[in-house]
């Protein structure tokens, strides 16, 4: 018998190559855009978004279309994207995969600081596949957008509803279709043997929650679920992991939502095989010059991040951590709201963080040496770093 040429060896790996990629790619439905928890409270839930939500349909289009027409140029390698409203396939796989972007919470708060009110939105979201046979969440990817305004006067109805339908629809990365958009370009299924994360629990100090804004001091649950969020997102955007839902209406294990399309689902969602629990346990502000064009302060947050596996009461990451933002307030502002540079403090916090494990990405070596407490912080990053990687 001959030996193939090298002509035809070359072809046979080639082709086999292509047979690999194209199994690889899964298949899984587009379902647009829904609520987390139940739809009858949705609007009291989601009172701006509901707002928009229903101006969409009154002008003969839906959110769910405008997030098909941002996802309609995306090449995902990992799943291949079946129209919006295509039969779900139950028969012929053991999945029928959906992919959804769930909004899980809107915070609104609008406070006057002397000559000025300050309004504070915050939007939070989930790129969620599910298995529709199994009725499961496989994975989540989640989503957070924020945005700052100073008025003179207090802000009408009209004006904070232009603030949220532009966080949820603007073109550019800080709106959250958009942010779904990309983040889809990326997401992938997770492999045979793959470990979940879940950020599990969230304290936050009474003396920090009195520099949080009106609505979250109210309700304490509302602002450790956005410290979770906050955290969450920018881990799973720097590093590229997915994160198990920490709070889109889960209740002992399973969460509701209802599609645009009227479906209802509740879905089981597991407990994480690796952890995080997180603490703010307070604030700092600090000025660092001033001339006659403003005044310059670092806002500061002081932290705990623990990351740990539960069934082996193993961990990972322990440890206090601090972080500093430089900022600049205008002469001319008689008076400021000290919060939107707290959340900087945090979110950089959470930034810095995630470039430890981040490939390629810029990391502050002195930044982690006066940040944290732990001594043996540099082996607690590297341990945590092979957990993540297990977790893609």
């Amino acid at each position: 018998m001959k030996t193939p040429s090298r002509f035809i060896q070359v072809l046979l790996c080639a082709i086999l190559i292509l047979i690999t990629q194209i199994a690889q790619a899964s298949e899984a439905t587009l379902a647009g855009f829904a609520f987390a928890g139940d739809y009858k409270t949705a609007p009291a839930r989601f009172p701006y978004s509901f707002k928009t939500f229903e101006k969409f349909k009154t002008n003969h289009t839906s959110l769910s279309a405008l997030v098909t027409q941002r996802t309609a140029a995306i090449a995902n390698p990992n799943i291949e994207l079946l129209p919006a409203g295509s039969l779900v396939n139950l028969k012929n796989s053991d999945q029928a995969l959906m992919i959804v972007l769930v909004l899980t919470d809107e915070v609104v708060s609008t406070e006057n600081y002397g000559a000025y009110y300050k309004t504070f939105v915050n939007l939070r979201g989930n790129l969620l596949i599910f298995d529709y046979k199994a009725q499961a969440v496989i994975r989540t990817y989640p989503l957070s957008t924020v945005i700052f305004d100073a008025t003179p006067d207090a802000p009408s109805d009209s004006r904070i509803q232009s603030f949220v339908e532009n966080l949820l629809t603007t073109q550019n990365d800080q709106g959250l279709i958009s942010l779904f958009s990309k983040r889809l370009a990326t997401a992938e299924l997770p492999k045979e043997g793959t470990k979940s994360l879940q950020v599990k629990k969230v304290e936050v100090s009474p003396e920090a929650l009195a520099q949080f804004p009106e609505q979250l001091r109210k309700d304490p649950k509302a602002a450790s679920t956005m410290v979770a969020d906050a955290f969450a997102s920018i881990l799973s955007a720097r590093v590229g992991v997915p994160l198990l839902p920490n709070s889109i209406g889960a209740v002992g294990g399973v969460m509701m939502m209802r599609l645009e399309n009227g479906d209802d689902y509740k879905l089981k969602v597991a407990e994480g095989d690796y952890l995080f629990d997180i603490k703010i346990n307070g604030f700092i502000k600090k000025k660092t010059d001033e001339t006659n064009v403003g005044v310059a302060y670092v806002y500061g947050v002081y932290s705990n991040l623990h990351f740990y596996e539960p069934a082996l009461s193993t961990d990972f990451i322990n440890s206090d951590l601090k972080n500093g933002e430089s900022s600049v307030v205008p002469a001319s502002q008689v008076s400021s709201d000290d919060f939107p540079g707290y959340k900087d403090a945090i979110n950089g916090l959470y930034l810095k963080f995630s470039n430890f494990f981040a490939e390629g990405a810029q990391t502050d070596q002195k930044w982690l040496s006066a940040a944290a407490s732990a001594k043996d912080i540099k082996s607690q990053i590297n341990s945590a770093r092979d957990i993540l990687r297990k977790c893609k």
